[in-house]
């Protein structure tokens, strides 16, 4: 993959190191997509909603989270589905949250899924170890609203 950064009139062209090749599924990218994550996050509240039966998906595609926001409301059960043809994580980036939800590598394989019920409202950040950081990459947001 060739990055193309425009400076002027001079073009710089910069190959960026990767484990993974394109999928298939990358030109589906969503147009929520950016390449920044916001630095002020909404902690979870201490308040919990019961789980209202509703279930949304995220999409762990070859370098990429669809959508890579999702906002829901408290209650909500997220289910992260590896579609791609790698394995993932699901890490959260906040070290408050960290223990509490989030799927290893070693169960999110490809055609694997992980479920969680978000029941506190709070914006909660969250990466792929093997292809992202916090805030590049492989990573995404879940807002989560009082219902």
């Amino acid at each position: 993959m060739r990055l193309f950064i425009v400076a002027g009139a001079t073009i710089l062209s910069t190959t960026i190191p990767g484990g993974c090749g394109a999928d298939r599924h990358d030109s589906a990218r969503s147009a929520q997509t950016s390449s920044t994550v916001p630095i002020a996050t909404v902690a979870p509240s201490e308040e919990a909603f019961p789980a209202n039966g509703v279930t949304e998906s995220v999409l762990a595609i070859d370098n990429n989270f669809l959508p890579q926001t999702l906002s829901i409301v408290a209650g909500t059960e997220v289910a992260f589905e590896n579609n791609g043809r790698n394995v993932h994580d699901v890490v959260p980036a906040d070290d408050k949250t960290a223990s509490t939800w989030g799927v290893l590598q070693a169960d999110f394989e490809p055609t694997d899924t992980y479920a969680y019920v978000f029941t506190k409202p709070g914006t909660y950040l969250y990466y792929c170890t093997i292809h992202g950081t916090p805030t590049a990459a492989m990573f995404g947001s879940i807002v989560v609203t009082a219902p």
